[in-house]
């Protein structure tokens, strides 16, 4: 029998974690599983998804998040996460 869980798209699924889980709490759960994603990049867009749903309900929850995020990566030897995302000119030109 399916959970209630695995009827949800995985955005739903990220929506509801926001909705349940305190900023500190996402922010160190993120911080355990960022080896498991072979591309760095894919955490980081993650991270930021993350960051404006908390932005929705509060500035507050929002920073708290990322401050946390941020500060259990570098406790653990990561990079920070990369939250200003750049446009690239070779995409804008094609």
């Amino acid at each position: 029998m399916a959970t209630v869980l695995a009827q949800l798209s995985p955005d739903q699924q990220l929506e509801l974690a926001v909705r349940v889980k305190t900023p500190a709490g996402l922010a160190q759960t993120f911080a355990t599983y960022v080896g498991q994603f072979p591309d760095r990049a894919d955490f980081d867009a993650l991270a930021r998804q993350t960051h404006e749903l908390y932005a929705v309900q509060s500035d507050d929850h929002a920073y708290a998040f990322r401050t946390r995020l941020d500060r259990r990566l570098y406790d653990r030897y990561h990079e920070t996460v990369v939250w200003e995302v750049q446009s690239i000119p070779e995409l804008q030109a094609a």
